[in-house]
C-alpha cells in the first residue's frame, strides 16, 4: 500500500512539473507577443534599442577590421554591455573586461596541466562555477565574477585537445571583449544620458553559512551540473563542449529568491525555458534571413541591427520575458556572424543550439534531482 502511494506521489509530482512547465511556456509566448505589440511605443526604450542596433554592427565592423578569431563574440560583448545610461554602460563594460582578463589568465595557467588530469579539471571547473554563481547572488561586482567563470571555462575547454592554443584563445577572447565594450561605450555615451546610477545593493560575502546559505547551495548545484555536463560530453565525444559548460553557468545565475529552494528551482527552470524559447525564436529568424541569401555587406549589417533592436526591446520589457529577447538576439548574432561576409551555412548556429539544448537537458535533470518538491519542503518544515 505504501509503495503504491509513493508511486502515485511521484507520478503526481511529475504531472505537476509538466503542467507547471506548460504554463510557463504559455505565459512566455503570450508575454513575448505583448512585447512585440509595444515596439516603438516608448521613446526612451527605443533610444536604447537604437544604441544596440548601432553598437553591434559597429563592433562587428571593428572586429572584421582587426581580424580577430570570433567576430560574433565581439558583437555579443557589445550587445551585453549596453545599459540605460552612458555611465552604467561604461561601468558594466569595465566589470566585463576585468572579469574576462582575470578569467583568461586563470584559464591560461590551468591549461598547462589540467587537460592531462580530468579529475583536477572537474575540480577546478566546479570550483570556479560555484564561485561565479555565488558571487552573482552576493557581490556588487557579481558580473565580473561571472565573466571570470565563463572566460576561464572557455579558455580551458577550448584548449583541451591542444593546450598550446591556450595563450591564443586567452588573448583573442580578451581582445574580442574589449572591442565590443569599446563600441558600446562610444555609442552609449553619444546617444544616451550620462548620469551615475546608485551603487547596486548586495548582501556581501558575510554570512555564507547563515543567511546566505541558499546562495551557497545554489553554487553547489551549479558545480554539480557543470561536472555532469563535462563528463557526459567527454564520454560521448559530442561537439560544443565549451558552450555546454557556459550554458550551465549562465542559466544557473538566476537569482536566489528568498530562502526558498522551490523559488530558486522555479527561477532556474523559467530561465532555462526562456533561454530555449529565445534560442528557438532567434534561430528561426536567422534561418528566414539566411533563406533570403543577402550578399550585400550593408544589408547584412542592417539585418543584424534590426534583430538586436527587437531583442533589446524585449529585453527591456515589463512583461517578464526579457531573457527571451537577450537569447534571441544572441543566437541571431551567432548565426548571422560567421565570418567576414554574409554566411552561406546555418551549421554554426545549429551546432551552438545543440550545445545549448544538451546543457539545458542535463541542467534540468540535475535540478529535478537536487531541488526539493513541495511535499519534501512541507516535510522539512513540519515540527
Amino acid at each position: 500500500m505504501e509503495e503504491s502511494r509513493a508511486r502515485e506521489s511521484i507520478a503526481g509530482s511529475v504531472i505537476a512539473d509538466f503542467t507547471d512547465g506548460w504554463g510557463m511556456v504559455d505565459d512566455a509566448l503570450r508575454n513575448w507577443w505583448r512585447e512585440i505589440g509595444e515596439l516603438g511605443t516608448d521613446p526612451a526604450r527605443s533610444r536604447q534599442c537604437l544604441v544596440a542596433a548601432i553598437t553591434v554592427p559597429l563592433a562587428t565592423t571593428m572586429a572584421l577590421w582587426l581580424e580577430v578569431d570570433s567576430i560574433w563574440w565581439a558583437a555579443i560583448s557589445g550587445y551585453m554591455t549596453i545599459m540605460s545610461t552612458g555611465a552604467a554602460s561604461l561601468k558594466r563594460g569595465v566589470l566585463r573586461v576585468i572579469g574576462t582578463v582575470a578569467g583568461a589568465v586563470a584559464g591560461f595557467i590551468m591549461a598547462r596541466w589540467l587537460p592531462y588530469d580530468h579529475f583536477a579539471l572537474y575540480l577546478f571547473l566546479a570550483a570556479v562555477t560555484m564561485l561565479g554563481v555565488i558571487a552573482m547572488q552576493v557581490s556588487p561586482h557579481g558580473l565580473a565574477w561571472l565573466f571570470f567563470t565563463i572566460t576561464s571555462t572557455m579558455v580551458l575547454l577550448m584548449s583541451l585537445e591542444n593546450p598550446q592554443q591556450a595563450v591564443h584563445v586567452a588573448f583573442y577572447r580578451t581582445y574580442e571583449v574589449v572591442i565590443g565594450v569599446v563600441a558600446a561605450a562610444i555609442v552609449s555615451n553619444l546617444l544616451l544620458h550620462w548620469h551615475a546610477d546608485p551603487p547596486p545593493t548586495a548582501p556581501g560575502w558575510r554570512h555564507l553559512l547563515g543567511a546566505q546559505w541558499p546562495s551557497v547551495l545554489h553554487g553547489m548545484r551549479a558545480a554539480i551540473s557543470v561536472v555532469v555536463v563535462l563528463n557526459v560530453w567527454i564520454l560521448m565525444d559530442l561537439p560544443q563542449l565549451s558552450e555546454m559548460a557556459i550554458t550551465v553557468a549562465v542559466v544557473m545565475s538566476a537569482p536566489v529568491i528568498g530562502n526558498s529552494s522551490l523559488g530558486t528551482r522555479h527561477a532556474v527552470a523559467e530561465r532555462s525555458l526562456h533561454r530555449f524559447l529565445g534560442c528557438l525564436l532567434g534561430g528561426i529568424a536567422a534561418l528566414l534571413c539566411l533563406a533570403i541569401q543577402i550578399e550585400s555587406f550593408p544589408w547584412w549589417l542592417a539585418m543584424i541591427g534590426g534583430s538586436v533592436w527587437i531583442g533589446m526591446h524585449i529585453q527591456m520589457g515589463s512583461h517578464g520575458v526579457g531573457y527571451v529577447g537577450t537569447q534571441s538576439a544572441f543566437v541571431f548574432i551567432v548565426t548571422l556572424i560567421q565570418g567576414p561576409a554574409p554566411p552561406t551555412s546555418i551549421m554554426p548556429g545549429i551546432d551552438r543550439f545543440v550545445g545549448i539544448m544538451g546543457g539545458l537537458a542535463i541542467l534540468l535533470t540535475v535540478s529535478l534531482m537536487l531541488w526539493p518538491n513541495e511535499a519534501e519542503r512541507k516535510a522539512q518544515s513540519a515540527p
